[in-house]
């Protein structure tokens, strides 16, 4: 569905693998009581980890075009093979036409702008046009599409589509390209918008950006959210790798990806508008990443939010992270287990805003003979917070201020010095690019190229695919969907143990309900080892369950859920499998009951979430929406770091208007560190409201800010409660630094950050162990059905 980016509150105007730390084991969980096997002992939690991701490679597939077979591509390095590619993606998505285009090994010269105009939207059933549309190389060693038009040009531009892929393709600038791919999606013209994109094993070299996200203009500034960036090179790109040029490009998530001798990794310093060039907007997170030799700074800002860096490294950059003059405007930054080594500026870190900085279990490494402090903030008002937790530095001091004054507030909390040799200087192994999977493909019978068109093929037809993929003992064998409609009449049943893949082309796989009942479309027996991916459900109305997991709870198990667009997410009674979300562009309802292992990193457009005896984290997640009641958290451990939450922000509102995060007579921890709310649409004002508390009350609300004096709302006393370096409006509604209130302990703030600082980062691929169910749904939609549910 579309998304609607509200306006940035008063907190964010415009303006001009590393070594691991040991973290304190946590507080406040749900007690071993509440979750006893069988046998009555406890267990054991389950991974409380980011795992990478370790999804097959899988192509090219018989309904695939081919550029050289299908479409005269030469891609001999000297043909202008422009007008080739240009036919192809025109076709893409048609009726009776691919929705993936595959570049075969070659070097294709281009010698002017590609362009990707979206579908005009309408689909009957779902609403997503022909969107989920793909161009997917070789391999970026062998595949290259290589710039040969006019200095400054853009590569590829994409105005409009949803969930557009782009894979295993290196575009070459010459030193002479503007842009690599471009997302400007222009709103006046009637096409779907530009959202929920993917850049994945890409190489974007020699030219002055890699990829821009939105730029601004009477036409444009609208969405261009949601992307992924995952195992993507940048190298030599004179202005960054990702820029985001608009407030609604918002949702960058960068995993496992490499920036070499580039001027900035990631920067939302630039945009184009009407008059040309101007400063731009918008939003990055970065995780497992790394930074070598960056000119200006690592990551860079001109413009406020909130923005993270996770278990990244960082070798010869001049900064680390730079953020510009920005005003007095509040920008979140929250940096954890990164690892910083000599940079050229003995500032790695300035902050030109009032902050937060928040700073927790990093290694900066400063170069041999600086003593300055490692961060400067240099913001130009007071009232400038930074927060620093078990850091470790080789400089007398870590932190600096320029003019300091008694408004500004410095938390540090074990914090040391250690000498430099003590910081290892060895770089991190990042992925490299697989090879296409080898499997068995068993081929669906096409689905119809209209929902009018009587459809034939459906559930039958998919549940005999499955039935002779799983007969064929092929380990991960493919039943491939290729792009239509296709109307189940009768869940599609995976059995036990059935190692299988079940794909389409994108979301031009088009599934939905048409049987009695609530379906599920697809129900996978447990302990199960299926893939879902690449296609949508979707029903009218949104009542049938699109995937049922049973019996998932096994030792070292897990679901993986990846670029997905999420309906509604049910868990119960997991002790032994985590549940792990990376990179979603959506989940509209969480309900977690008895799950003892949740991770959500950077997920967009979320909905309510209810929590029951649990532990869970989100990071790096936007709400905005019609509900209002967004947090119900019971008796869990519970983490919220990073984030925009705007409840009752678009109408008709559909629940009352009721305190966004509510915790009446709670029982267990939970920590909501650096994020802001948009609270225009609650007449009260109030987001936060805690009342009943108990002595097992423990609640922190650290570095977080509103657009409200009166946001935060405590009505009660007896358990240990804390708002801690947060920001409200003042008068003039403008940022101002709001007093602590409740514990503000350095025993208290290690307790409340033990379950952020426990989660971790795999290195390598992670194997369940046998008989442990480990699903993957990967880049699928099912928005427009009744969500996931997975039991014990």
């Amino acid at each position: 569905m579309m998304i609607h980016r509200p306006c940035l509150i008063a907190l964010a105007l415009v303006a001009c693998s590393s070594d691991e730390s040991t973290a304190p084991t946590d507080a406040g969980a749900p007690r071993d009581s509440d979750r006893m096997t069988s046998e009555g002992s406890a267990p054991q939690r389950p991974r409380f980890t980011v795992s990478m991701d370790d999804t097959d490679v899988l192509g090219p597939m018989p309904s695939w075009a081919n550029a050289r077979r299908d479409y005269g591509a030469k891609g001999d390095g000297l043909t202008d093979d422009a007008p080739a590619l240009q036919h192809a993606i025109n076709d893409l998505g048609l009726p009776n036409k691919p929705a993936i285009l595959y570049l075969p090994a070659g070097t294709y010269r281009i010698a002017s702008t590609l362009n990707w105009t979206a579908a005009l939207q309408g689909t009957e059933v779902l609403g997503w046009g022909v969107e989920g549309l793909s161009i997917i190389g070789e391999s970026p060693e062998t595949t290259k599409i290589v710039w040969a038009g006019p200095a400054g040009g853009t590569m590829l531009l994409q105005n409009g589509g949803i969930n557009t892929r782009y894979a295993r393709i290196t575009w070459d600038g010459q030193k002479k390209a503007g842009i690599g791919i471009a997302h400007f999606w222009d709103d006046t013209v009637g096409i779907v918008y530009d959202g929920s994109s993917e850049d994945t094993d890409e190489v974007f070299q020699d030219m002055r950006i890699g990829i821009m996200a939105g730029r601004l203009g009477a036409k444009y500034g609208n969405l261009n959210s949601e992307g992924q960036v995952r195992r993507v090179t940048f190298l030599r790109n004179t202005f960054a790798g990702l820029d985001t040029g608009s407030f609604n490009a918002l949702d960058w998530w960068v995993m496992d990806s490499h920036f070499v001798d580039c001027a900035r990794g990631v920067s939302n310093n630039y945009s184009i508008d009407d008059k040309g060039d101007t400063n731009g907007a918008g939003g990055f997170y970065v995780y497992r990443s790394l930074f070598e030799r960056s000119t200006v700074a690592d990551a860079d800002i001109g413009n406020t939010g909130w923005f993270s860096v996770h278990d990244s490294v960082s070798v010869g950059s001049r900064r680390f992270f730079n953020s510009l003059w920005a005003g007095r405007n509040a920008a979140i930054l929250v940096l954890q287990h990164n690892r910083v080594i000599d940079t050229t500026d003995p500032a790695a870190i300035s902050l030109g805003t009032m902050g937060p900085l928040i700073m927790i279990d990093n290694q900066f490494k400063s170069a041999d003979g600086v003593t300055t402090p490692f961060v400067s903030v240099s913001a130009i008002h007071f009232g400038r917070d930074v927060v620093s937790v078990g850091n470790s530095f080789t400089v007398p001091s870590l932190i600096g201020f320029d003019a300091p004054d008694l408004l500004d507030r410095v938390v540090q909390i074990d914090d040391k010095t250690v000498a430099g040799f003590t910081i290892s200087q060895t770089l991190p192994k990042l992925p490299s690019t697989r090879s296409f999977a080898q499997h068995k493909v068993f081929e669906v019978p096409a689905g119809k190229q209209t929902v009018k068109a009587p459809w034939v093929t459906g559930s039958a037809e998919i549940q005999s695919a499955v039935d002779l993929a799983v007969a064929s003992g092929e380990p991960n064998a493919v039943v491939h969907l290729p792009p239509g409609y296709y109307a189940l009449a009768k869940t599609v049943v995976v059995p036990p143990k059935a190692r299988i893949q079940i794909v389409g082309d994108g979301l031009t796989t088009n599934l939905t309900w048409g049987g009695a009942g609530q379906g599920p479309f697809f129900s996978l027996q447990g302990p199960s080892y299926a893939t879902i991916r690449d296609l949508a459900m979707g029903a009218n109305p949104t009542t049938p369950i699109a995937i049922e997991v049973s019996n998932a709870d096994q030792v070292g198990g897990r679901v993986f859920i990846q670029g997905s667009s999420n309906g509604r997410l049910r868990a119960t009674g997991l002790s032994q499998t985590q549940i792990l979300g990376l990179g979603n562009p959506g989940l509209s309802q969480l309900d977690a009951t008895d799950v003892a292992s949740l991770a959500l990193v950077g997920n967009g457009g979320i909905g309510p979430a209810t929590v029951k005896n649990s532990y869970a984290l989100y990071a790096d997640t936007w709400f905005e929406g019609v509900e209002s009641a967004i947090f119900r958290v019971s008796d869990s451990t519970f983490s919220y770091i990073g984030g925009q939450i705007a409840p009752a922000s678009h109408k008709p509102a559909v629940t009352p208007i009721v305190p966004a995060i509510q915790f009446d007579g709670f029982r267990g921890s939970a920590t909501f560190l650096g994020f802001s709310m948009d609270l225009g649409g609650v007449p009260s004002g109030v987001g936060i409201d805690i009342g009943a508390e108990t002595a097992d009350t423990h609640l922190m609300f650290l570095g977080c800010g509103g657009n409200t004096p009166n946001y935060f709302l405590r009505r009660s006393s007896g358990g240990d409660v804390g708002l801690l370096w947060a920001k409200v409006p003042d008068v003039s509604k403008m940022v101002a630094s709001a007093a602590n209130a409740g514990d503000s302990s350095e025993d208290f703030v290690r307790k409340m950050l033990a379950q952020m600082r426990s989660l971790t980062w795999d290195d390598t691929p992670y194997t369940p162990p046998s008989g442990a169910t480990d699903v993957h749904f990967y880049r699928m939609t099912t928005a427009d059905t009744a969500g996931i549910t997975i039991s014990r």
